[in-house]
């Protein structure tokens, strides 16, 4: 049995074959460079060659519906039956929201697709987890007892702490930012950048200024952006309770929480504050594996 499995972000998509031994013959496409994903999977079946496939998961970073989906940044759409007679023998193919797949990846990850920032309690309160995705958008997944709940997170207005450390930072420029992912995503973070300095650049190009240690100006934005980040996660808890931790996926995620300002999202995090011993208390980690929502969507897929 061979699966075709899809992650569709902005910025790029990934797609690979999974069968009993993993998922494999993975391809990233920069989606600049396509004007749809139909596109792109016909440009990835071309390279692969004849496959006999049983079914396909695509894991879109948009809402979904039972046959129908479309990318939140970018004017792709898709059309689960359309996309059927693109793959070869015409198998089922099955639309989920991307962090939907993380959630259903989670169980199977192993210590090193996942780095920690906060050990928390081993005596857990409860078994909720929470993927938040901080990639190109934002959005969030709650897991329990198996059950992953889907969420759009992303488009719901910025809480009132998070609102008022951007206002306490920028002045009136914080009126820019609206929603969670406005702030708290790749583009967030260029949109930072600019309000904080006047000047363009991708939240990509912020993270390798900041790295490379010669941009004083990107490295206040990702600090400023962990500040942001750690306050938000506080909400997060009040809101979920994912005693049983919180899983950071994304490439803005491990650029800003790979980074020294980890410090900064940490203090924000633990501010003494209501409810301030339970936060305390829960684990804090970031999926290193930027593939894994493929094999979140396999997962899904033999859940079926």
């Amino acid at each position: 049995m061979t699966l075709l499995v899809a992650d569709v972000g902005g910025t790029n998509t990934r797609i690979g074959l999974s069968d009993a031994d993993g998922v494999a013959q993975i391809r990233r496409y920069e989606n600049d460079a396509y004007p749809s994903f139909d596109a792109v999977l016909k440009s990835y079946l071309s390279q692969v060659g004849q496959v006999d496939l049983s079914g396909a998961v695509i894991a879109v970073a948009g809402p979904v519906t039972s046959t129908q989906a479309k990318l939140t940044n970018r004017d792709w759409s898709f059309d689960s039956a359309q996309l059927a007679q693109i793959l070869p023998g015409a198998p089922k193919v099955h639309l989920i929201n991307d962090l939907v797949a993380l959630g259903h990846a989670l169980p199977h990850l192993t210590e090193g697709q996942q780095s920690t920032l906060l050990s928390g309690v081993d005596h857990r309160l409860n078994t909720q987890k929470l993927v938040a995705g901080v990639g190109t958008g934002f959005n969030v997944c709650l897991l329990r007892d198996g059950v992953v709940m889907e969420a759009e997170l992303g488009h719901a207005s910025l809480p009132y702490s998070v609102a008022t450390l951007l206002r306490d930072a920028l002045g009136a420029e914080a009126k820019r930012f609206t929603s969670n992912e406005a702030v708290l995503s790749g583009r967030g973070l260029s949109r930072l950048y600019q309000a904080m300095t006047g000047q363009a650049l991708t939240g990509s190009q912020i993270i390798a200024a900041a790295e490379a240690g010669d941009c004083r100006s990107a490295s206040d934005t990702i600090t400023l952006m962990a500040r942001l980040l750690g306050c938000f996660t506080r909400e997060l808890v009040f809101q979920y309770l994912p005693f049983g931790g919180i899983h950071f996926a994304g490439g803005a995620a491990r650029g800003v929480l790979g980074s020294d300002a980890r410090e900064a999202f940490l203090m924000a995090l633990l501010n003494d504050g209501p409810f301030h011993e339970q936060v305390a208390q829960v684990p804090v980690h970031v999926i290193l594996d930027d593939q894994a929502a493929l094999i979140g969507a396999a997962c899904y897929f033999e859940g079926r």
